[in-house]
């Protein structure tokens, strides 16, 4: 993808905003094979525990209910951010569901009864973008955004957007009387663990959601117990199409703090996503630059003469990960870290 400026890098993001807090999209391109390194924790099982929560409901107060919805989106042209209040009253169990963003389709595939999820947006079944496509794909239930009227004859509840979805979609929803609940733009593992728990809450599935997030914390601390750090924190530079590099507020920064690495976009004060200079990255002189597998940045790293002489270049610590996995904004971030510490330790667990 060729990028041009800061205009084209933010129309990027907002292609893939269903996915990500912005993220490459060359990486998702990529259809080729990709090994896993071995990890921490199994990923399979890891994946399982994480599809599927069960809980017991037992949550008082019943309905009607009223949910106090708060997100924030990030302004790339002028690195700030805005908090957006909404409260959401539902008189019952709303039954009928359509996720429009990936990242939700994933949280409420695990704690949501699968017959309540009338609908998908068919990237949730593609798997270049989603962790669960191939299960969702086998419903058949999918819909793209110009099928506004599919969504409206399914007569769901709800329907779950975000930031990133597409405005006149989200005003044809409203305008046929439907209810949009809009999430922001999730851009880190807290914000995830937030939504987790009001998503039970406007479903009515409070104890899948508690069970969800019990399992999170069980197999976050496993993986902590698991990993094996080495006496000072490994700094990485996560390497984009056109030198972008993510900043403290990108699920990136997440990653790094699960696996107890040092993200340097963040170190260096970036907020969300900022272009830098390969002098900079000189400067900077990365551990580990990590990039999407299969995106050909490897490569053109590898032959830039300047950045011969930065520590990642000379000890060939310049790491590949599926772009998949960078993508994630569910649960799933915790696969991410898993997979995550599996590349820079190289084995050095517990």
């Amino acid at each position: 993808m060729s990028i041009r400026g800061d205009k084209i890098f933010i129309v990027s993001i907002l292609l893939l905003a269903t996915l990500v807090s912005g993220r490459s999209t060359a990486a998702a391109k990529s259809e080729k094979p990709w090994p896993l390194p071995p990890t921490p924790l199994p990923m399979q099982s890891l994946y399982q525990a994480l599809s599927r929560a069960r809980g017991r409901q037992t949550e008082a107060g019943g309905w009607p209910r009223t949910v106090s919805i708060s997100s924030r989106e990030f302004n790339y042209q002028n690195q700030s951010f805005s908090q957006h209040e909404e409260t959401v009253t539902l008189d019952k169990p709303p039954r009928r569901l359509v996720p429009h963003a990936v990242g939700i389709s994933e949280i409420l595939w695990a704690i949501v009864p699968r017959d309540r999820l009338v609908l998908f947006n068919q990237v949730a079944a593609d798997p270049r973008f989603s962790i669960i496509a191939d299960e969702v794909r086998k419903t058949g239930r999918l819909f793209n955004s110009r099928q506004t009227e599919l969504v409206i004859a399914a007569r769901p509840d709800i329907v779950f957007t975000v930031t990133f979805s597409d405005a006149a979609f989200k005003q044809r929803l409203r305008q046929s009387g439907i209810r949009v609940i809009d999430f922001g733009s999730p851009d880190s593992f807290d914000a995830v663990l937030r939504e987790i728990s009001i998503l039970g809450r406007l479903t009515g599935e409070e104890g899948n959601a508690r069970a969800l997030l019990a399992v999170i914390r069980e197999k976050r601390r496993e993986l902590e117990r698991r990993m094996v750090h080495p006496s000072s924190p490994p700094r990485l530079l996560y390497y984009d199409h056109g030198g972008y590099v993510p900043g403290q507020s990108s699920n990136f920064n997440s990653l790094c703090r699960l696996v107890g690495a040092v993200n340097i976009g963040a170190e260096k004060g970036i907020k969300a996503w900022k272009q830098v200079d390969n002098e900079t990255i000189l400067k900077w002189d990365p551990e580990i630059i990590l990039v999407a597998a299969g995106s050909g940045l490897k490569q053109q790293l590898n032959r830039d003469p300047l950045l011969l002489h930065t520590r990642a270049v000379r000890e060939h610590r310049i790491l590949e990960i599926p772009g998949l996995y960078l993508q994630v904004n569910s649960q799933y971030l915790l696969l991410s870290a898993n997979l995550l510490a599996g590349i820079i330790y190289k084995g050095h667990y517990r």
